[in-house]
């Protein structure tokens, strides 16, 4: 009888913690999400913002290149993936992983603010499309914009 009010203690101890961890999950905005993206892409650690979004599935990455205006198109069953790609096609010259600042995100698409142009040998994030599951944002899509 005692380790069963033991463990019923317990439980109403831990399940407070618990649900209010699932609301924090379930409040993230888009703009947090993509805030983290940045971020983790500026930093080198895409698979970080997986790591901590258990919804977070595959992802496409697409670079578009300014000069030739070819463009580039993988998919990746994880971002983690992802960055390993991003880190085998740099040289030790670069490109430098650059981020502007966020102009809006709507429609399901976050587009960042280019006004001041790019700079050469730079690889900039250029739009993050987005979608929802179970309530909560993932990413679908990070477009990069490489600066030749």
């Amino acid at each position: 009888m005692r380790r069963i009010a033991s463990a019923v203690a317990l439980l109403l101890l831990v399940a407070p913690s618990w649900a209010q961890a699932q609301t924090a999950a379930k409040k993230e905005t888009v703009e947090e999400l993509v805030k983290a993206l940045s971020e983790a892409y500026a930093s080198k650690s895409l698979g970080s913002v997986a790591a901590a979004r258990p919804r977070q599935a595959r992802v496409r990455i697409v670079v578009e290149h300014s000069i030739s205006g070819r463009v580039e198109a993988r998919n990746f069953r994880s971002l983690e993936a992802g960055e390993r790609w991003l880190k085998s096609r740099e040289r030790e010259d670069g490109p430098a992983r650059q981020v502007m600042p966020l102009k809006r995100c709507r429609r399901g698409l976050c587009t960042y603010d280019f006004d001041g142009g790019i700079l050469h040998n730079n690889l900039y994030l250029q739009k993050v499309a987005y979608g929802y599951r179970g309530g909560l944002p993932y990413v679908k899509t990070i477009y990069l914009l490489d600066g030749d």
